[in-house]
């Protein structure tokens, strides 16, 4: 009977909801592993963990997913706090299970703690030294050194744990065991290297994990990005046909020449925090663009989605046009928007509230518009009031500093609507 169904799909819904609030870490890392062996997915879900704060008003912080490492990761996604999520080290490519069980049987002992430590307790017929340079390279050995530094080691390392092994199985390790015969032979020591670049360290580290879980070359605009996330990487096939924005970092350029008319045009490749897309660019727009286009640069694009058949769930954008990212505050794009709670609500504002942000906002001069709304929205449009005179610099600390004010899920920026003009509040 359909009614019976619904019933019991409700009552499904609202365990999973409860869940999800009051055991967050715990709930994002049965969901993150029932998508092990699915790299879309586990991007996508990562994505979620970092918005959850937005949704979950009792959440202070998002949830953090921490990169993979040998001394504290299962095979799969581990809770390890409230709010943090240890990476799996199933989902890094090229360790097979067998190293993976490996590396769980030899720190049941106590955890490592060197390279060579390492090396030396697990098995390394079963984790090989192209696994552990994925290791290496996704962050799964940092508690051990940089991971430029691990890398260059490793093949000594590796060639001197092979080395003992050979003698131990030839009976001839007693040479070497500091028994009163002979000198006790030295662990190799890491070579002295610099670090990565960070745009080196997060290439390495998505070769090895599909995406990047340490940072990403949005993070620093992610309160920005936020503000035009009504459509993803990874949701384009449901916006086919319609004109849209992508905050997206360009990962790759392509220039092409038209067969037709021998024009040029550019296939870019851009990535936001839940995948990658394909953008074509023809004609004027091409020449408009190209110069801002470029491998790393941030940027807001707006296009059409094709609607084309055959493109399927991965449909093209064409594009219409680009700018950076980092503009938009500046060009009146954005607000910086804070919801003050009305009634005696929960988290009430302490009494030095406003002379805190005041502070804030005359330490953060800049040219976005600073916008007040009263209450959340519920199921009737909260006002919101813009300010006359207060202008911000929306970047650069601005947003974290009022959200230890007035919370992480009241301070935001959003793109620059309506609402009216007044005067700045009473201690603002």
């Amino acid at each position: 009977f359909n009614k019976s169904h619904s019933a019991a799909y409700s009552l499904i819904s609202y365990h999973t909801a409860w869940l999800k609030v009051h055991y967050p870490a715990e709930f994002m890392a049965g969901l993150l592993s029932s998508v092990l062996d699915k790299t879309d997915d586990v991007v996508k879900y990562i994505a979620e963990c970092k918005d959850l704060a937005r949704y979950i008003p009792t959440l202070d912080d998002a949830i953090e997913v921490l990169p993979p490492d040998v001394n504290e990761s299962g095979w799969k996604f581990t809770p390890v706090g409230s709010t943090q999520i240890r990476f799996g080290l199933g989902a890094v490519r090229g360790v097979g299970s067998s190293a993976v069980q490996s590396v769980l049987e030899a720190r049941e002992q106590s955890p490592f703690t060197s390279l060579f430590d390492f090396l030396t307790r697990i098995d390394v017929r079963a984790l090989n030294k192209r696994a552990g340079e994925a290791l290496i390279a996704a962050g799964a050995m940092d508690a051990f050194g940089h991971r430029a530094q691990l890398l260059a080691g490793l093949d000594t390392a590796y060639a001197e744990v092979l080395a003992r092994q050979v003698e131990e199985e030839a009976g001839q390790n007693s040479l070497f065991s500091g028994g009163g015969m002979g000198m006790d032979r030295q662990d190799p020591p890491l070579p002295t290297v610099s670090e990565w670049e960070e745009a080196d360290r997060l290439a390495r580290e998505k070769e090895a994990l599909g995406f990047f879980i340490s940072g990403h070359p949005l993070d620093r605009f992610r309160d920005l990005v936020q503000a035009f996330d009504t459509v993803n990487s990874r949701a384009l096939a449901e916006s086919a046909g319609q004109k849209i924005e992508l905050a997206c970092v360009v990962t790759s350029v392509a220039r092409q020449i038209s067969k037709k008319n021998n024009q040029e045009w550019g296939k870019i490749t851009v990535e936001d925090f839940h995948g990658t897309a394909t953008v074509l660019a023809f004609k004027e727009v091409w020449q408009n663009a190209k110069e801002i286009l470029v491998p790393d640069a941030v940027i807001l694009l707006r296009g059409s989605v094709s609607n084309r058949e055959g493109d399927g769930e991965d449909p093209p954008i064409f594009l219409d046009g680009v700018e950076a990212l980092e503009a938009l505050p500046e060009n009146g794009q954005v607000s910086l928007q804070i919801e003050l709670p009305v009634g005696g609500g929960a988290n009430p504002l302490k009494a030095d509230a406003f002379a805190r942000a005041k502070a804030i906002l005359a330490l953060h001069p800049g040219a976005t518009a600073v916008e007040v709304i009263l209450g959340s929205d519920n199921g009737v449009r909260a006002p919101r009031l813009r300010s006359r005179s207060l202008r911000v610099d929306a970047l650069n600390g601005t947003v974290p500093a009022l959200r230890e004010i007035f919370g992480v899920g009241r301070v935001r920026l959003v793109r620059r609507g309506g609402g009216v003009e007044i005067g700045p509040p009473e201690g603002f």
